[in-house]
């Protein structure tokens, strides 16, 4: 990790930084034993508590100095004249605001005529690694959506190639001017914590490091439904392959996987699932038709066989496994217009669509949850009836807001520093923009770990024993023999 996070403590730490430590510390000693029998007035006093204050300061920017990076100590010259120029930025960008109430009253009969005080938006502002921080205090009028539209001007004041904008709580903005993109450091399995591929908790699944250098995990318990968008070779067979590579070595994981582009992007996996298909319609609906006729019985016998109503409050087991429904590029199933004409396939597409959105609006009390992974993302593709109640959406680069939209819901169009619009760049593969709440905001910039055809292709070989049949741990089922082919028929048998 030190690779993609520096270490500030490291090696970064120079003997002329460690110096200048002690450097401000000094002269204010030795200034006070001089001029000590002449303080003879408060005055005096006071200004040499400046003075104090000052050297103080001056420490503690050196013990910073002194600590930071290389790459940081490039930056502090421009933070510096950024923080100089801050109040004339404000005011150039509407951002800093007259105080209303006092020219209000300037303006009634009788008020004195005085030029109403301007408040500027308070600042501390640093360099870093990878470019400049600055933490705002709002004032009103000014609060974190004018920031956001300000936000490519600030970036070209500051000379960053962008600038984010959050809001970890009311009244404070953190507004990242970027040098250099921490998202842009690619990472494989050995990025992510110890342990996440080799002992994974397979109900809080790894997403990947956000900006902020922070792991990301997806919290399943209670979710139906994730969507996952995106334009080809943005990085959405890479996520999917490292879910895969979570769950798999776990027994109480089981997947039914359905291939919508007919590659062999998922013949790897093949071992390891209940179910799967390629991109054959009446094959879908029929894998699809075994996962809804499971999640009816697991619902009629679920307080049986948990002792709970919603089997999520136990957790999954070897007799009650999570069921994972993969649907790879859905639009191949999903989109009934792209059928328009052909009634037979026109009807198989809508059938997809209604159990689909079947799995995904009563899948939570039976421990099923439903992947859509689309390169086409519209509200044809991924049909509203089926995104409305997936509770995670995750959306690589794509072109336009509207894509966005689709897969993250209309208030992307509010956050255009965190969009996956901004995400095209060949830098940004493995890139997305998640649904995953920091602080106040409601999106969150995640790169997710990357794998090699022969990585994935290992992992899945090795735990090919694991595929179990989920109707067979169901109460009253048969020998796992006698298992009839259909869930259909293990639900009507006596």
């Amino acid at each position: 990790m030190s690779c993609l996070f520096p270490d500030h403590h490291g090696s970064s730490r120079s003997g002329a930084g460690m110096l200048l430590l002690l450097v401000p510390l000094g002269l204010a000693a030795y200034g006070v034993k001089i001029l000590w029998p002449y303080l003879v007035t408060a005055a005096h006093v006071a200004l040499i508590a400046a003075a104090i204050l000052a050297a103080l300061a001056l420490t503690v920017a050196s013990v910073r100095f002194g600590r930071a990076t290389p790459a940081a100590r490039r930056n502090y010259p421009r933070a510096w004249l950024a923080r100089a120029r801050w109040r004339w930025l404000m005011r150039n960008l509407g951002l800093a605001r007259v105080d209303q109430h006092a020219r209000d009253k300037a303006a009634a009969p009788g008020g004195k005529s005085r030029r109403p005080p301007i408040h500027h938006p308070k600042v501390r502002l640093r360099a870093d690694h990878y470019g400049l921080v600055a933490r705002v205090k709002t004032v009103p009028g000014s609060g974190r959506a004018e920031f956001e539209k300000a936000a490519e001007h600030i970036a070209n004041e500051w000379r960053c190639t962008r600038v984010q904008v959050s809001q970890p709580r009311s009244g404070r903005l953190v507004i990242r001017g970027l040098r250099i993109d921490p998202l842009a450091a690619k990472f494989g399995p050995e990025g992510a914590p110890p342990g996440t591929y080799e002992h994974p908790e397979v109900t809080r699944p790894y997403l990947g490091l956000s900006e902020f250098a922070e792991h990301r995990y997806l919290s399943l318990p209670g979710q139906t439904g994730i969507v996952i968008g995106g334009l080809p070779g943005r990085g959405k067979s890479s996520l999917i392959g490292s879910l895969l590579c979570q769950w798999a070595p776990s027994p109480v994981v089981q997947f039914a996987g359905a291939d919508g582009k007919g590659s062999a992007d998922m013949d790897d996996w093949h071992s390891r699932m209940w179910l799967h298909c390629d991109d054959d319609l009446e094959a879908a609906v029929s894998l699809l038709e075994d996962c809804h006729a499971l999640m009816r019985a697991r619902l009629g016998c679920v307080v049986q066989a948990t002792g709970a109503k919603n089997s999520w409050h136990v957790g999954p087991t070897e007799e009650w496994p999570l069921v994972v429904v993969i649907l790879d590029e859905c639009q191949q199933y999903l989109d009934v217009l792209s059928y328009k004409g052909d009634k037979e396939r026109e009807a198989l597409s809508r059938r997809c669509v209604a159990l689909t959105a079947e799995l995904i609006r009563k899948g939570r009390s039976a421990m099923l949850v439903t992947i859509l992974a689309t390169q086409k993302p519209t509200t044809d593709s991924i049909p509203s009836t089926c995104s409305a109640n997936a509770g995670i959406s995750l959306c690589f680069g794509v072109k336009t807001v509207e894509a966005a939209a689709a897969v993250l819901g209309p208030d992307i169009r509010e956050y255009a520093s965190v969009s996956p619009v901004g995400l095209r760049d060949d830098s940004m593969v493995g890139v997305l923009t998640s649904t995953l709440p920091t602080g106040q905001d409601p999106f969150t910039r995640v790169r997710v770990p990357g794998f090699t055809e022969a990585e994935i292709a290992e992992r899945a070989s090795a735990s090919a024993h694991l595929r179990r049949d989920p109707r067979v741990s169901l109460p009253g089922a048969p020998d796992p023999a006698a298992v009839p082919d259909t869930i259909a028929e293990l639900v009507e048998s006596p």
